[in-house]
């Protein structure tokens, strides 16, 4: 019989990854633009400051390319300097997420629903969508007090380490399934081992009746945290709606018995809106 790491490993072995190496090799993209995305990429927390040599280090490339790479995007407006000459994010990045934001209106459709969950449970709620490997959160509901990690619009986490990501692969099947699975290897491979029963129990959890999966310090260890599959928006792109709360007063049975069927009710309630479909 199959363990579930072999089950994993299966999907993965079905998937196609795009090696962006041999790409760069036969110079069909640039890889001075994929250097500077990845300049972009490497500030990981709110407010942070990197210097020269830290961000040389995160990427594996010399000081004098960062340097360039630096200045280059200091002239675009996309990132800044701080008092102490260290390197931030400038208020110019917000603009690229802009029209993606913009195109998400059924976002605000669901606020509502997300607020009554929120307020149920006294926790945080969200909305997310995939991106590559990971989930990355599109809309928040919520009061910060109540919370000691607020997950803001843009935060992202692994799929296979994570409710929210365990639910949104739940939506996807052939290719797209197995070629996020092998990304998701390949980017997280010890997560992908070490979670690879709770993610088989979790996907079919969620297309099985109950319609939810539950975490319980998988991704953050002081966050219990439900999430259900909505479904797919009018374009294509995969939803899940997650509730999430600080381990030290939340018990497993609530998540299981409460908060669970409550996001699997808001989930029902956003479909017949038709805002979404399984």
């Amino acid at each position: 019989m199959s363990s579930d790491l072999d089950i994993m490993k299966d999907w993965a072995e079905a998937g196609v990854i795009i090696d962006p190496e041999e790409l760069t090799r036969d110079g069909s993209v640039s890889t001075t633009l994929i250097r500077g995305l990845e300049v972009l990429s490497c500030f990981r927390t709110a407010g942070e400051t990197l210097s020269n040599g830290e961000i040389a280090q995160r990427l594996g490339l010399n000081r004098p390319t960062v340097s360039r790479l630096c200045k280059t995007l200091i002239s675009q407006g996309f990132i800044r300097r701080d008092r102490n000459g260290g390197f931030r994010l400038a208020p110019k990045i917000l603009t690229l997420a802009y029209p993606v934001l913009a195109a998400a209106r059924w976002r605000h459709s669901a606020v509502s629903l997300m607020r009554d969950v929120a307020e149920f449970t006294s926790g945080n709620v969200t909305l997310a969508v995939i991106s590559g490997p990971d989930f990355v959160s599109v809309q928040t509901a919520g009061e910060a007090k109540n919370f000691p990690h607020v997950p803001e619009i843009g935060i992202t986490g692994p799929l296979v380490a994570s409710a929210t990501g365990r639910a949104l692969l739940s939506l996807m099947s052939g290719q797209e399934f197995n070629d996020t699975l092998a990304l998701s290897r390949k980017t997280y491979p010890d997560l992908f081992s070490r979670h690879a029963e709770h993610t088989v129990a979790s996907i079919e959890r969620c297309r099985s009746d109950d319609g939810f999966c539950t975490s319980y310090g998988d991704w953050r260890p002081s966050i219990y945290a439900a999430s259900a599959p909505l479904g797919r928006t009018e374009d294509g792109l995969p939803v899940a709606m997650t509730c999430a709360m600080p381990s030290f007063r939340t018990r497993r049975e609530d998540m299981e018995d409460d908060v669970g069927p409550r996001l699997v009710q808001a989930a029902s309630t956003l479909r017949q809106m038709g805002l979404f479909t399984r």
